[in-house]
């Protein structure tokens, strides 16, 4: 067995192992290994099969991370939209071949590994550092998962991470490359320079009719307007038909009843408490302050800090100890209570900043109430709209009639391009599920009938393509003025650096800078050490990597941060940082490079062992959850 079976893994290999499977499509893609299949199991990975069940658990749980990550609730139909479904397959599949690979090598992990690693786990231990089963039964609650399905799951990626583990072992970085980054990271170079601004050289002049035309035949592109396209767009979201139903009272009131818990604020205080190892103890305490000790003292006496004794501001229900919870909250401002004999310690509790529970009126939130009622019962009226809409289509009826007939908004957009732009090059507002409308109306035509759209909002769109306007060279008439903007905004840059060059060969000459800047009446100012990521006005990103590409001494020109300026640059002074292997910054680099190879290396293993044992898809299942191939 591998000297495997670590009571815990190593945080660069978590991240190896998670970036593997956020990338695995990235890296294989999916799309290949779809097959005829018609078992009873999605997937097949060697011997390693993977379930409807399991694949719809791993799903939804990947739902509700990123919806917490987002603060918001995902659909399904958005999930799918974000390719989430593809991507917990190909998590599924590389789980699988690894499974299959450890099955052969016939590796497995103790039980009493397991126990010691949840045991030890930050997450489900009190300030005390004991096991906090409260926590632990939490933390399953959260993520739908029983204790059995949890355990499981810590011994797979237990196995999964030892296997990549050992490729961790084996990548070694030479000193060299360290050394180059090191350099590349922390070089500095200071520079003597001085702005060559537009007004050193002549005015120019605006171009002949000749010039004007030239430059416009060599420069079309950038007088083309792009291929509108106008659009007739029909809109059936909740919103739109929520006014038309009606809802009583009662029925409000109804739902007031039914979500009472939703209006309540829970009561909230500062909860302290101190730990004591007995009840006597804890109960001289409590003598102490009954005649005037402090609580705070008693609690710095016993070595407590106050993360250690201070919860916080909280709700009852955010105790853990059901015992300790029920002593808090029976507390009056500022009371401290006897010992409480709790699950996992004897404390003393006290209670600060009571707020006592708020439920807000049934007036106050009949409002919204009244929208939330609405909105749902839109949902049904939503799916008869839909079916109604359809119908009227077939019969012929154009967007803009149906939307008359059924109140529905009918949104008009004169003139439209790929990019959601209008003629004059802004943003075309009020375009419902914009993405996909657009893209649908750009690879369809006129009077071509489209399927609807759906919307995030659990709605749909319909659009009808009315007028195409084709790309087209703007008239140079049209356009005159930008031509002869662009050329002699062109001519202008040609002539500033030409004199630049002169400059730079004047001063490569023998000519002191100084001596050039005071005759462009400027001075040359000397900036600090830079690095290659660094900027200082009027030495931007540009400058800054011309000064990296120069020799040291040499000189060389860029534009600065404005672009409407060149700036002569000479770099007076190269500092090349010493390298040491054993310094924290080589350390730290080292680790960076061994956990970006090993995911590569990790990638390729795992890439080799799918090509290995094969893996099958079933296109029929898979179309019947997700509608695709």
């Amino acid at each position: 067995m591998l000297s495997v079976l670590r009571e815990s893994v190593g945080g660069w290999v978590a991240k190896i192992f998670i970036g593997l499977l956020a990338l695995s499509f990235a890296v294989w893609g999916i799309a290949d290994v779809f097959s005829g299949y018609r078992g009873t199991a999605l997937a097949v990975v060697g011997k390693q099969e993977i379930t409807v069940d399991e694949f719809n658990f791993a799903f939804q749980r990947s739902i509700r991370r990123l919806s917490q990550r987002l603060g918001q609730n995902l659909t399904l139909a958005q999930a799918r939209d974000l390719n989430i479904h593809r991507q917990v397959l190909a998590e599924l599949i590389s789980e699988a071949a690894l499974d299959n690979q450890i099955d052969q090598m016939g590796l497995a992990v103790p039980d009493k590994t397991i126990a010691n690693r949840i045991a030890k786990n930050p997450l489900f231990q009190t300030a005390q550092g004991q096991f906090n089963r409260s926590a632990f039964q939490q933390m399953l609650a959260s993520n739908g998962l029983t204790e059995d399905m949890f355990l499981t799951f810590e011994r797979e990626a237990i196995l999964r991470a030892e296997i990549a583990a050992v490729i961790d072992q084996n990548v070694d970085i030479p000193d060299a490359m360290i050394s180059a980054i090191v350099r590349q990271q922390n070089e500095t170079r200071t520079a003597r320079y001085f702005v060559l601004s537009a007004d050193t050289v002549d005015a120019v002049p605006d171009p002949s009719e000749a010039e004007q035309q030239a430059y416009y035949n060599q420069n079309k592109r950038s007088f083309t307007a792009p291929e509108f396209r106008t659009l007739t767009i029909l809109r059936l979201e909740p919103e739109d038909v929520a006014d038309t139903i009606s809802i009583s009272d009662e029925e409000l009131q109804q739902l007031y009843d039914q979500s009472a818990s939703e209006f309540i604020t829970p009561a909230t205080r500062e909860v302290q408490q101190i730990t004591f190892p007995t009840i006597a103890e804890a109960q001289q305490a409590r003598d102490r302050i009954a005649d005037g000790a402090d609580f705070i003292e008693i609690a710095k006496e016993r070595g407590l800090k106050p993360i250690d004794y201070n919860l916080g501001v909280i709700q009852r229900s955010e105790i853990g100890d059901e015992k300790v919870a029920e002593a808090a909250f029976a507390l009056s401002e500022g009371a401290v209570s006897d010992p409480v004999e709790g699950k996992l310690a004897i404390v003393l509790v006290r209670a600060q900043s009571i707020k006592p529970e708020e439920k807000k009126s049934f007036e106050s939130v009949k409002p919204d109430l009244k929208k939330r009622l609405s909105l749902e019962r839109a949902q049904e009226e939503i799916l008869n709209l839909h079916d109604a809409v359809e119908d009227a289509r077939a019969g012929g009826a154009s967007l803009t009639e149906i939307g008359q007939k059924f109140d529905l908004p009918v949104i008009q957009v004169d003139a439209v391009d790929r990019s959601g732009n209008g003629p004059d090059g802004k943003p075309v507002a009020d375009i419902p599920a914009s993405t996909t409308v657009l893209r649908t109306s750009f690879e369809s035509d006129v009077g071509v009938e489209n399927d609807p759209i759906d919307t995030a909002n659990d709605g749909f769109v319909w659009v009808d393509v009315t007028e195409v306007t084709p790309q087209a060279i703007r008239p140079l008439e049209d356009v005159r003025a930008d031509v002869i903007g662009l050329w002699k905004t062109n001519q202008s840059r040609e002539a500033l650096i030409k004199r630049a060059g002169e400059l730079i060969d004047k001063a490569k000459g023998g000519t002191d800078l100084e001596a050039i800047a005071k005759e462009l009446g400027t001075t040359v100012t000397a900036s600090n050490p830079l690095k290659r990521r660094d900027t200082a006005e009027p030495l931007g990103t540009s400058a800054v990597a011309a000064l990296f590409r120069t020799p040291e001494n040499d000189l060389t020109f860029a534009q600065t941060t404005d672009g409407k300026s060149l700036i002569v640059v000479q770099v007076a002074k190269v500092d090349t940082p010493k390298f040491d292997p054993n310094s924290a910054e080589a350390k730290a680099i080292r680790t960076q490079l061994v956990t970006n190879v090993g995911r590569d290396l990790f990638s390729i293993y795992v890439s080799g062992l799918q090509e290995d044992i094969g893996i099958q898809i079933n296109e029929t299942l898979w179309a019947s959850l997700h509608g695709e191939s």
